[in-house]
């Protein structure tokens, strides 16, 4: 079964966030070293306020579709990642946070 990883980084007031340097060199660091793993292909999306502009809980995120949870787990437990989780610092001066599932209906055939 194909699963998903959705990150996502929280809107506070005192965030920074570089979202140029997330979608054109940390996403293509993780495609780059994790493809051997599963990974299939990647998005990025940054959000906006709601209808009634309610501003958005989180400032941008991510997605990573992957052929298996398995390979998604190689992939976390690999030597890869260090460099992979030590890059945030170049982006972002908050944590991600991750949330992880089994793909019930795949877009776009992944």
């Amino acid at each position: 079964m194909s699963f998903t990883v959705t990150v996502v980084f929280p809107n506070d007031a005192d965030a920074k966030y570089d979202i140029d340097y997330y979608t054109k060199t940390h996403m293509a660091l993780i495609e780059k070293h994790w493809s051997k793993y599963g990974l299939k292909g990647w998005s990025v999306t940054k959000y906006v306020p709601g209808v009634d502009g309610t501003p958005p809980v989180y400032a941008f995120g991510s997605e990573a579709f992957w052929e298996s949870e398995d390979g998604m787990k190689s992939a976390f437990g690999s030597p890869e990642v260090a460099e992979i989780m030590a890059d945030v610092a170049h982006f972002s001066n908050k944590s991600p946070i991750f949330l992880l599932g089994q793909t019930i209906k795949p877009a776009f055939g992944y």
